[in-house]
């Protein structure tokens, strides 16, 4: 019996492996999205994320925008580089995210809340804080799941 022709034997795909300037481009281009926002919008993209963040709204939409940018980074990765992206891989990206940025907000609303609590007129400082930390959360959100990924896919033990 010969080996199977080489166009009808089943193609095997390597498991994906991340690099770090991977998710760095990809904050790299937040960035500057972030940054020409500010730019072009100075008071009312301030002021509609400082909305969303005394009224709740802002979390949960950095976490959406964060999940489908990784999503989006380990897709396009996975497609570059004929890889299989692991459902492992993908579940701890997920969670990793909304973690991260869970916590994140957490930290500022103790900071902003902290920080406010003496000052008179504390609306210029708050927008000017929760911008920061906004922008702080995105590129954290962005970047410490793949860090985390890539840690673990260092360990060699983990089908990541």
């Amino acid at each position: 019996m010969s080996a199977p022709a080489p166009a009808t034997a089943p193609q095997q795909r390597r498991m994906l492996r991340i690099r770090l300037s991977d998710p760095a481009a990809a904050a790299a281009y937040g960035s500057l999205l972030f940054a020409v926002l500010v730019l072009i919008f100075p008071v009312s993209f301030p002021r509609m994320l400082a909305d969303g963040w005394f009224t709740g709204r802002l979390t949960p939409a950095l976490i959406v925008i964060a999940g489908l940018l990784n999503a989006g980074v380990y897709l396009r990765v996975a497609h570059l580089r004929s890889a299989k992206p692991g459902l492992a891989g993908s579940a701890i990206l997920g969670v990793l995210t909304a973690l991260t940025l869970v916590g994140l907000m957490l930290l500022e609303s103790q900071v902003v809340r902290s920080q406010i609590s003496h000052v008179s007129n504390p609306q210029a400082y708050v927008t000017e804080e929760i911008l920061a930390h906004t922008y702080f959360g995105l590129i954290s959100g962005l970047f410490i799941p793949y860090l985390f990924l890539r840690f673990a896919q260092g360990l060699k033990r983990l089908p990541l």
